[in-house]
């Protein structure tokens, strides 16, 4: 087994190796040329992994694959493994950051250099109005394109993730918007004509996302005793709003509060008044959350309307999904349990709730380390 490192043909270009593959069953020798590196040492480097890897049968020949052959595959492999709305994340993310500048290179010659180099373009100039991409956004697509290269190592598509050595920028630290205990009051206080008013309290008393909400039926609710199931949630893949069953641990029965099972039952009674009215035209959806004809509303119209709402009230604007934080902040505030919260919340473990909280809990010990203190005075 032999190979022989070779000098860039023009001056700054790259190096290359060469490697003997011995020969194939016709008797003609195989040699196969590898470049597209920015050292001597870095293709001194590919040429010994190569040679060991021809020692021990694990090599794998370079092909003329590149990047957006392997990546057009790879998403359609995934797809059963991710969620839907995950997967169509993951497409948008390799659609708009990933092909546009590494799809023609490659799969083969893909480069560690060639990864940083395509970090620093997108944090240049990598939104789709030119202007410099989020570091966030980098290390999402990053995350992106190294899973999708750690895949491509297990099926024996390449040798190495070139994505695992390179390091990528920490992402800004976004603080949590939430309003105060007062400022949410304020907020269900200026509902009384909110047609919603059922919605946005639910929100604020549960935790429940966005697509729970809108996912939310009436099969689901059993206002006699008092609990909600979350069971299924209505999310946006793409132009497409899709009906999907959520994670083992986002399924989860809620208790509800008197004041929380009232305000459902009032809704309730609205929407009967709103049905009568409409007559035959009436959409008999099942769901909770619907329009004047019955037509559930869309994941997104919630956002909007949610927008509109905080406009008649004097509040802080936040996100519908900052009331999630709202819920959770309030209530680890006031001394609830971090695992009740963690199930109110539907998060995996407990592990999640505390490190997305853990400013809460800071101030909760700083509170209680007063209050053993003043024991023994």
């Amino acid at each position: 087994m032999k190979g022989a490192i070779r000098k860039p043909r023009t001056p700054g270009g790259a190096w290359s190796y060469r490697i003997d593959l011995g020969f194939d069953d016709s008797g003609k020798r195989r040699q196969r040329q590898v470049g597209n590196f920015a050292t001597k040492r870095a293709a001194q480097a590919a040429l010994n992994e190569a040679l060991a890897g021809l020692q021990q049968g694990t090599y794998i020949a370079p092909s003329k694959q590149t990047v957006r052959d392997f990546l057009e595959v790879w998403i359609d492999t995934v797809k059963p493994e991710l969620a839907l709305t995950a997967w169509t994340n993951y497409g948008e993310v390799v659609e708009r950051y990933v092909l546009p500048y590494l799809g023609a290179t490659r799969l083969a010659g893909l480069s560690a250099m060639d990864i940083k180099r395509w970090h620093g373009v997108l944090l240049d100039h990598g939104r789709r109005d030119g202007k410099p991409l989020a570091a966030n956004s980098v290390k999402l697509a990053h995350r992106v394109l190294h899973r999708a290269l750690a895949d491509g190592v297990r099926w024996n598509v390449m040798p190495t993730n070139p994505a695992s050595s390179v390091r990528v920028l920490k992402g800004e630290h976004i603080e949590m918007t939430v309003w105060t205990s007062e400022e949410a009051r304020r907020f269900i206080d200026s509902l009384d004509d909110d047609r919603l008013r059922g919605l946005w309290t639910l929100a604020l008393h549960t935790g429940m996302r966005r697509g729970e909400l809108a996912g939310l039926r009436w099969s689901d609710v059993d206002l006699g005793r008092a609990t909600l199931t979350v069971a299924q949630q209505r999310t946006t893949a793409g132009k497409e709003t899709v009906t999907t069953t959520p994670k083992a641990r986002s399924q989860r029965q809620l208790l509800l509060a008197d004041a929380t099972g009232g305000v459902l039952r009032d809704h309730r009674e609205r929407q009967e008044v709103e049905r009568a009215a409409a007559g035959v035209a009436w959409t008999g959806s099942g769901y909770v959350f619907v329009d004047e004809a019955g037509v559930p509303l869309l994941p997104q119209r919630l956002t909007k309307m949610f927008a509109s709402a905080i406009g008649r009230a004097d509040v802080p604007k936040i996100r519908l999904h900052d009331v999630r934080h709202t819920m959770a902040t309030s209530a680890l505030e006031a001394g609830v349990h971090p695992k009740v919260v963690q199930e109110q919340l539907g998060h995996a473990t407990i592990s999640v709730t505390m490190d997305t909280y853990s400013h809460v809990p800071q101030a909760v010990r700083r509170e209680s380390a007063g209050r053993i203190a003043g024991l023994f005075e």
